[in-house]
């Protein structure tokens, strides 16, 4: 049953998704942000399809970084959480980290299986910025980042976090950790991707609607 936090707490795909304005209803992350134990839309066989794939690249990768003689540490062993003077948390899980033996240099890397999207660039820039604020194994370290795609990899450089993209990260957890709500936005095709359910929004837009690109209707000119 759906219940209050007792603090706010943000996972980076939500933040991700937000900035780079692939889920256009900030109301939605804003309750999971403030709530848990909330009920999920079900998942299917896509889902299921998707999870080993993403393993099998997963492994390919561990396995090519470890070939070059780096340390791998995968998926449970990168969870972190970084705390705002606030006390709201963000929290993440990239799916991989390497670390020259050499150097000590460390790459993040994210695994996807679909096509490449912004927020992918966006949710790799923030593990790279808030991982030295987690865990003593990154502090004072410059990360560099990697999402790595069925057909190939896009490189994240460290640069990309500069003051601009701090200024913008500020402005969207301002949004998710104010106490009042932003409107909801139900859509059609912003609701088939949110996993919360009717219980907790009862304006979710029904996946099985017409799309209105199909159903327009015929003008007289």
């Amino acid at each position: 049953m759906t219940r209050p936090r007792s603090g706010v707490y943000i996972w980076v795909t939500w933040l991700s998704k937000l900035m780079a304005g692939e889920a256009n209803c900030q109301w939605s992350a804003w309750f999971k942000s403030h709530h848990t134990d909330y009920a999920k839309v079900p998942g299917d066989f896509q889902l299921a399809s998707w999870t080993a794939e993403h393993t099998r690249l997963l492994d390919e990768v561990s396995k090519e970084r470890e070939k070059q003689g780096e340390t791998v540490y995968r998926e449970g062993q990168n969870k972190f959480l970084a705390k705002r003077p606030s006390g709201l948390s963000v929290a993440g899980t990239p799916d991989l980290i390497s670390m020259e033996s050499h150097s000590g240099h460390c790459t993040v890397f994210d695994i996807k299986t679909g096509n490449p999207r912004q927020s992918d660039i966006i949710q790799v820039a923030l593990y790279m910025m808030f991982l030295p604020y987690a865990t003593g194994l990154y502090k004072g370290k410059k990360l560099d980042g990697c999402v790595v795609y069925k057909t190939g990899y896009s490189e994240v450089p460290h640069h990309i976090i500069d003051d601009k993209f701090k200024k913008n990260v500020t402005y969207f957890l301002d949004i998710l950790e104010s106490s009042s709500p932003p409107s909801k936005l139900p859509s059609h095709t912003g609701c088939s991707w949110c996993d919360l359910t009717t219980a907790d929004c009862p304006q979710r837009a029904d996946s099985r609607e017409a799309d209105p690109e199909e159903t327009g209707r015929a003008f007289p000119m």
